[in-house]
């Protein structure tokens, strides 16, 4: 295994020390007039290119962020960090004291499973891009605005829309349309577990292309689109056979997203709507928005940015993706292996979503943690219609050094009122890793393919 030798110097302090000095928020930013090119100049000077703070805070235990991890050729189960040792433990037994810390989500878990905890690590800043995605957002700082009241925005084709943003509602759309290459196809796999812990493997197929982030866009040619997609279930073989064809446009309110469904037992594709909300997955255990952590049109909230939090979130979780670990090693009753998570100590933006009047949806609060080296949301909380706490979600994210690019993988979506969780996007069994960079022009993704996709075998 290639081992890089970390950039960042140790802090003088033990994070644990640290960790109960930091001030835990900001005050909210408020809603600001377009970016003048002075802001702008801040970035890749006081702010990374990306819009973060390039600064450590003030005791150390968030480092400066000095580039990232380096480009290189990425070998499977790479792990830049495996010599890093936990800081401490967070344990039921001494979480009241890192407390202000944790998200409501994890301190929920804490309470329900007298098991769980958190490995604590150092924080390494890892996020890194291409140079030309860098300046792309840079350009992007003075000449992106939002449209159709935050719905959509204008004049742009590649790089986050909104390094310095103004409101919640940009920051929500720098994770939406951050940087994934052109697109990737592979194999996945998920599990709904149950209250005892036992699961079923559903493994899935899927081609992806983006048309934002593509290098070769421009604002003339994207036609208002983001990506179009192609996925199929293949096992078990009682879910096998059911694809889709997605077509989604950035302005998911001005323009409708196409959604198409084979079934074999039908023998032919048909169109159905928007799908996009609160429709159930995984047993009930998650909503389609929150597939990607959130993927889904923005007008049934209203979205309040509260301001940052140094916070603890999971981070470089290499393990997780370990092609030497078998997926039942990482499913366990209740919550994952939490030997195999990784957490660390990162600023996150906070944004409160409720349910505007008028409209429904089955969660009528949710708070993203974002963080902001990535602009992923890291962790979420969600509360019912009775705004009782109901569920919460992680991003166990890594850096790609290949891209480079940080993705969004294994996800975890917790249910605490059931004691049911999902995980997603594994691949550790699979024989071929995600292939990135792949991509397809418009004319791939038609109805006629969707029914040739559904029925062909990839290997």
């Amino acid at each position: 295994m290639i081992r890089i030798k970390t950039q960042y110097a140790s802090s003088r302090r033990s994070l644990a020390a640290a960790l109960l000095l930091t001030a835990w928020l900001v005050p909210a930013t408020p809603a600001l007039p377009a970016v003048t090119e002075d802001q702008a100049q801040a970035l890749g000077k006081t702010l990374t290119p990306i819009g973060a703070e390039r600064a450590g805070n003030a005791d150390g235990s968030i480092p400066e962020w000095t580039g990232g991890l380096p480009k290189h050729d990425m070998k499977r189960g790479e792990n830049p960090y495996a010599d890093d040792k936990p800081l401490f433990v967070i344990t039921a037994q001494n979480v009241d004291k890192y407390a202000r810390f944790l998200s409501e989500g994890h301190k929920a878990l804490f309470r329900t499973f007298p098991d769980y905890k958190m490995l604590i690590y150092p924080s390494r800043r890892s996020a890194s891009y291409p140079q030309w995605f860098y300046d792309a957002t840079r350009r992007n700082a003075t000449g992106v605005k939002l449209t159709d009241d935050g719905y959509g925005f204008c004049c742009a084709a590649q790089g986050y829309p909104f390094p310095i943003p103004g409101n919640g509602t940009e920051v929500m759309w720098n994770h939406i349309m951050r940087y994934n290459t052109k697109g990737y196809k592979g194999y996945l796999n998920s599990a709904a577990t149950a209250a005892d812990g036992s699961y079923v493997i559903e493994r899935s197929y899927l081609e992806l292309s983006y048309v934002y982030n593509n290098v070769k866009s421009t604002v003339e040619s994207l036609g208002g689109m983001n990506l179009y997609a192609l996925t199929k279930t293949v096992a078990p073989p009682n879910k096998a056979g059911e694809a889709h064809l997605l077509h989604v446009p950035i302005d998911r309110i001005k323009d409708q997203t196409g959604v198409w469904v084979y079934n074999a037992s039908v023998g032919r594709a048909r169109r159905i709507g928007e799908v996009g909300y609160d429709n159930p997955l995984y047993d009930g255990l998650m909503t389609h928005d929150q597939i990607d952590m959130f993927n889904g049109p923005l007008d049934r909230y209203t979205i309040k940015l509260l301001g940052k939090r140094d916070m603890v979130i999971p981070y470089n979780s290499y393990k997780l993706y370990d092609p030497k670990l078998k997926y039942r090693q990482i499913i366990t009753p209740g919550h994952i292996n939490q030997d195999l998570a990784r957490y660390e100590l990162h600023r996150v933006w906070v944004i409160e979503a409720e349910v505007r009047p008028g409209f429904s949806h089955r969660y009528k609060k949710r708070v993203f943690y974002v963080d902001e080296d990535s602009w992923i949301v890291h962790l979420q909380d969600i509360y019912d219609e009775r705004d009782q706490f109901w569920r919460t979600a992680e991003s166990h994210s890594v850096t790609f050094t290949d891209g480079p690019l940080v993705i969004n993988g294994v996800q975890v979506h917790y249910d605490l009122q059931s004691r049911r969780y999902v995980i997603l996007n594994l691949t550790n069994e699979e024989r071929r890793l995600i292939e990135y960079d792949w991509e397809a022009e418009p004319g791939y993704f038609t109805p006629g393919m969707l029914k040739r996709f559904a029925s062909s075998s990839q290997k």
